[in-house]
């Protein structure tokens, strides 16, 4: 029962997180923040290169790491998903299958979109949706 309340506050922290930004224009969510990343995904299977968020490549490892470092603390299952980062959820399912759950919200990133945290054995993938329909992976979080 104590892992089900920590992994619920982690999830409620990281949604805290990925929707402090819907606040900063008082609430309205009718602009866009200018301190919010936007970077190009990689074009997925026939995708346009929409601006999603970070790269793989942007993602900073904790002070005193380098990425290699801490890439090398993660589990192979989360190491393969932080790799992915930018690329489609389909992919991620192929590298390291389906979650256990999925929770959305409407997106602070992409206007008309879901952000979303899919629940992994010990991490959380955080995601976002656009409005057509192609989810991207966004960064991972050890539980």
């Amino acid at each position: 029962m104590k892992k089900i309340w920590c992994a619920v506050l982690a999830l409620m922290m990281i949604l805290t997180v990925l929707c402090a930004g819907c606040e900063k224009d008082g609430g309205s969510g009718d602009s866009q923040s200018a301190d919010l990343p936007t970077v190009t995904a990689p074009p997925a299977s026939g995708g346009n290169g929409l601006p999603v968020g970070l790269t793989a490549d942007d993602n900073h490892a904790p002070a005193g790491m380098t990425r290699e470092e801490w890439l090398a603390t993660l589990s192979e299952e989360q190491r393969k998903a932080e790799e992915l980062v930018g690329h489609t959820v389909e992919e991620l399912y192929e590298a390291v299958g389906e979650p256990k759950s999925a929770v959305y919200t409407a997106s602070c990133l992409v206007e008309g979109g879901e952000d979303g945290i899919l629940t992994y054995d010990g991490f959380f993938v955080s995601t976002t949706k656009t409005p057509n329909g192609i989810e991207y992976v966004m960064g991972t979080e050890s539980e």
